[in-house]
């Protein structure tokens, strides 16, 4: 897996530590989908409670640097996504398989 880094020169303490969770997270080979929502929603909510005590060019900056964070972070997590979705797909057809050969 490659290096995930979440940091940027504005982030604020609360988001390090969410950050620091995150990463510590998404080193699992199986992370736990429950937590990393938790993370990724506590995340969102930082970062829109934080940007409302901006302003001008300091929140132009801040939301610039989150959203290339986001992005990194999108990009960590959409190969577990096609994943899940594969197994998924697997399991579906699995399903339908057992049901033919059980008629």
């Amino acid at each position: 897996m490659k290096k995930i880094n979440l940091d940027h020169p504005y982030s604020f303490p609360a988001l390090r530590e969410n950050s620091e969770a995150l990463i510590g997270l998404l080193l699992h080979e199986s992370p736990d989908i429950d937590d990393l929502l938790r993370l990724i929603e506590l995340r969102e909510s930082l970062i829109f409670s934080h940007q409302e005590e901006l302003t001008g060019d300091e929140k132009k900056a801040f939301l610039q640097a989150e959203l290339a964070c986001n992005q990194h972070l999108n990009d960590v997590i959409e190969p577990m996504r096609l994943e899940a979705e594969m197994a998924l797909s697997q399991l579906v057809r699995g399903k339908k398989a057992v049901k033919k050969y059980k008629k």
